[in-house]
């Protein structure tokens, strides 16, 4: 029985690289008959659901899957974003900083704070979580873009521009200006 879950997670794995969300969803649900005590089951529909925007039913999948498995950092971050994009800020926040105690460095959660932040025009409390996501990974795509957009907001035009261009790479810095491609 475990190993027949474990393979059909491995199978809707396989299904979910290659985008077939339909084949994948299915898969897993027969986990659903075989047994209801598998969090990974219900983290992988949780996003299956998310990616299909059907934000009510993902919220419900991911609950249960952090109710199986309260420190799996994934669905608590999946779940803070869903609840983000369903309007529950409240909940989502509380979500975001569920994770940022369990590990503090989790750069997504860090990005979803941020963004919450700025749609709030709490900007400092913003900057700060860009701050310390890009201190962690300089790197990160949503973290400089995001925070390019925020010092945009600030007339902060040219170090906005040089994070957007740094994910994007349609801006041309020269001496004194810039060019957009």
């Amino acid at each position: 029985m475990i190993k027949e879950i474990q393979e059909n997670i491995s199978k809707s794995q396989e299904y979910l690289k290659i985008k077939e969300f339909d084949n994948a969803e299915l898969i897993l649900l027969k986990n659903l008959k075989i047994s209801d005590d598998s969090f990974e089951t219900y983290f992988l529909l949780g996003a299956i659901s998310g990616i299909k925007k059907k934000y009510t039913q993902a919220e419900e999948y991911l609950k249960k899957s952090i109710s199986l498995n309260p420190s799996h950092i994934n669905s608590i971050v999946n779940l803070a974003i869903i609840l983000k994009k369903n309007n529950q800020t409240d909940n989502s926040i509380k979500y975001f900083k569920e994770v940022l105690k369990l590990e503090d460095n989790n750069v997504e959660s860090l990005c979803g704070l941020a963004q919450i932040c700025q749609e709030i025009q709490n900007f400092k409390e913003a900057e700060n979580y860009y701050k310390k996501a890009l201190k962690i990974n300089p790197s990160h795509h949503i973290a400089n873009h995001g925070y390019g957009k925020l010092l945009l907001k600030l007339n902060r035009h040219i170090d906005g521009l040089k994070l957007i261009e740094k994910v994007s790479g349609i801006i041309k810095f020269k001496k004194n200006n810039f060019q957009i491609i």
